[in-house]
């Protein structure tokens, strides 16, 4: 059963990348990182409005979750501000490894020097070979030159924010033995919304109005967003109370990375190369090794 709903998180995931990446598109800013800041707002309003509407409007978080949730909002608002600093020159492949990567080396290196956790050797194995595969998928385009001081420092960034949002998010429900999880998506992601409209605000009240009037095609896909995003978010902090959480971010980033690639291939008919689908297998054989 949790391997089902580990497959279907992955899923899920993979689709809110896909729905974002057509709001994306479609938004009609020429702004990009007006664009982000639209998403961010809408995004976190809805998940954290929705939370708390399905909790029954009861919120009363401990002062660790108050904690956790307040620090995971600061790290979201960094990884999406570093997200967009980075995309503005250097490698986009080099970009979006320092992220995955992240995503799994610092909740693992984490969980064994905080949390006395522990893999077995073919669990370290699946979590190396997924790592390939990361490499493997991005190899089209990886390039270490030209990239600035500044485009390396949004990375490591991107690195420790994308590995921080799952400590945050393990650690809380560790320590609460699984309690208060609507309490930590409600304040990080109406935190989230929050950090942003202040930012945004202080840059240009009448740009942040402007960005919210959208024709209905990228309303659409932002709503389509929102929901999975909701349901996502609610399923991985249920799934990480039975499984470990390099398991689960391994699992996740790897499924996703591989379905995003596949996506890329049928919707938009982007062209595979062979390592490209290297990667895929590498990563589809680290996901079957740790299942076992």
């Amino acid at each position: 059963m949790t391997a089902l709903l580990v497959a279907l998180m992955v899923f899920l995931y993979s689709l809110q990348s896909l729905f974002c990446k057509l709001f994306s598109q479609h938004h009609d800013s020429p702004d990009a990182s007006l664009t982000s800041t639209i998403f961010s707002i809408s995004l976190g309003l809805f998940v954290g409005a929705a939370t708390l509407a399905f909790a029954g409007f009861r919120f009363a978080p401990s002062p660790l979750t108050l904690t956790c949730g307040a620090l995971n909002a600061v790290t979201l608002l960094v990884y999406n501000t570093a997200m967009i600093q980075a995309s503005r020159g250097g490698s986009f492949s080099f970009q979006m490894l320092s992220s995955l990567f992240g995503g799994i080396l610092v909740p693992m290196l984490f969980g064994a020097l905080f949390l006395n956790e522990s893999l077995t050797a073919v669990q370290l194995i699946a979590v190396a070979l997924m790592l390939v595969s990361f490499v493997l998928m991005n190899l089209k385009g990886l390039t270490f030159r030209g990239n600035s001081r500044r485009f390396l420092f949004w990375c490591l960034a991107l690195f420790l924010a994308n590995g921080f949002y799952g400590v945050l998010l393990n650690l809380q429900q560790s320590r609460m033995g699984g309690a208060e999880r609507n309490e930590m998506i409600v304040l990080s992601y109406l935190g989230l919304a929050a950090l942003y409209g202040v930012v945004q605000l202080i840059r240009g009240r009448r740009s942040l109005a402007a960005g919210f009037r959208m024709s209905r095609r990228p309303l659409v896909f932002l709503l389509l967003c929102c929901v999975v995003a909701t349901v996502c978010v609610h399923m991985v902090l249920y799934v990480l109370r039975f499984v470990d959480e390099t398991v689960v971010y391994t699992i996740e980033n790897g499924g996703v990375l591989a379905l995003s690639v596949l996506y890329s291939r049928l919707l938009f008919h982007e062209r595979l190369s062979k390592t490209q689908l290297a990667g895929i297998a590498v990563a589809v054989v680290s996901i079957v090794m740790l299942s076992l």
